[in-house]
């Protein structure tokens, strides 16, 4: 069974919300879409929930998607990359430990979790997310708030800047 070292990746308006109008590219800058593309250029695979798969482009990504889903509905089916799951958001994890490709790799996975905030405090609240890259966009606000203070209770504050309106946060976990 490989490692997996899971990095969760989320923006947040100045209120919580975690989207405007309905997604979060109403919350992103370029700043931060650029950040976003570089943790993908170091991930194996992305994790998301049924609901981003749903509100979020992800018809085409540069890595393998996993989804996460509570309903037989096949999500994303033009995006030749996808696999869709029903299973605890834990068994899960250990299933990428298990069978993601390579298997006989000694190399960690690297699980990028764009999950929204339900899953990622689930996953959260499970100890599964060992890094979590948090921006705050002072200058939106918008719908689907959420307690900074608690999505981050269970981490150490590594690093922080301030790019234009964005509030860029690193955080490791305790």
């Amino acid at each position: 069974m490989r490692e997996v070292i899971t990095t969760a990746n989320l923006i947040v308006g100045s209120d919580g919300a975690t989207t405007a109008g309905g997604s979060s590219i109403g919350l992103s800058t370029a700043q931060d879409r650029s950040r976003f593309n570089n943790l993908r250029g170091k991930s194996d695979l992305i994790l998301i929930g049924g609901n981003t798969a749903r509100r979020e482009p992800y018809k085409r990504t540069p890595i393998p998607l996993y989804i996460l889903t509570h309903g037989s509905l096949r999500l994303q089916p033009k995006n030749q990359l996808v696999k869709q799951f029903m299973m605890p958001v834990a068994d899960l994890v250990s299933e990428i430990a298990r069978n993601f490709p390579p298997v006989d790799s000694k190399l960690p996975i690297n699980l990028l979790v764009e999950a929204g905030p339900k899953l990622l405090q689930e996953m959260i609240d499970q100890g599964l997310i060992d890094y979590l890259y948090l921006t705050i966009n002072h200058e939106k606000t918008g719908e689907n708030q959420i307690s900074v203070e608690k999505l981050t209770t269970t981490f150490k504050l590594a690093e922080s800047q301030e790019v234009g309106s964005c509030h860029f946060n690193y955080y490791k976990k305790v």
